[in-house]
């Protein structure tokens, strides 16, 4: 018989969307992330914090399998080694700057990965459009669009397949007032309306406090292990 306490337990371990257990990645003699153990919760907003050249991109880089751990373990809805081949379409990522077509549409864009996809469902480009506030952009080529249009339509195209889980490294770095504020809605959007668990990096926690607080509800976590700074 289960006794409360492990019940507990285990919807807990039931819970974690994800988790990292002493990651690290060395490039020949330079650690640059160092032994990071990471949870985080189905349906929560997670703040990953830490300074500049603390490995936050490279940890991430590594979560969205974008790079290859030189130890460590990663497991992702209950996945992993080899076998997180199987999850990778549900992670949805913009790892620093969106890599946009600049001659192309926010449209053509979209419509390049949903292809990639094999996604054909008539509407769907629209939908995203319509999510990350780019709806009434109209034939405007994206290298005209402003820092913080162009940070949402990379958004946007992480959204492509409907992850369930959604990485963004540094989506408010170096834009305006009105840029953060444009980021900030969606990002609001996106929890309020899919439940989606999403993980912001950032190295200016003044900066990422100006996302987060409006949030109905959000977990921030400080994983300070390998990140803080070096006495």
């Amino acid at each position: 018989m289960i006794n409360a306490d492990k019940k507990k337990e285990m919807k807990n371990l039931s819970e974690m969307l994800l988790e990292t257990r002493g990651l690290t990645k060395r490039y020949g003699h330079h650690k640059a992330v160092d032994s990071v153990s990471m949870h985080i919760k189905k349906g929560a907003i997670y703040g990953f914090i830490g300074r500049n050249g603390a490995g936050k991109t490279t940890c991430l880089k590594m979560i969205s399998g974008l790079s290859r751990p030189t130890s460590g373990e990663i497991e992702i809805f209950g996945y992993k080694g080899k076998d997180l081949q199987k999850v990778r379409s549900r992670v949805g990522c913009l790892i620093e700057a969106p890599g946009l077509y600049g001659n192309m549409t926010a449209y053509e864009n979209l419509n390049i990965k949903c292809k990639l996809f094999g996604i054909k469902k008539a509407g769907y480009i629209e939908e995203i459009l319509k999510t990350v506030g780019l709806e009434h952009v109209g034939r405007k080529k994206t290298k005209h669009f402003s820092l913080g249009m162009k940070q949402r339509l990379g958004i946007g195209l992480a959204l492509v397949g409907e992850p369930d889980l959604l990485i963004l490294d540094e989506p408010i770095n170096g834009l305006d007032p009105q840029g953060i504020a444009e980021v900030r809605d969606t990002i609001q959007r996106l929890q309020k309306e899919r439940n989606m668990t999403i993980c912001i990096s950032s190295h200016i926690l003044e900066e990422l406090s100006k996302m987060l607080p409006i949030m109905e509800s959000f977990t921030m976590e400080v994983y300070c292990r390998s990140l803080q700074e070096k006495n």
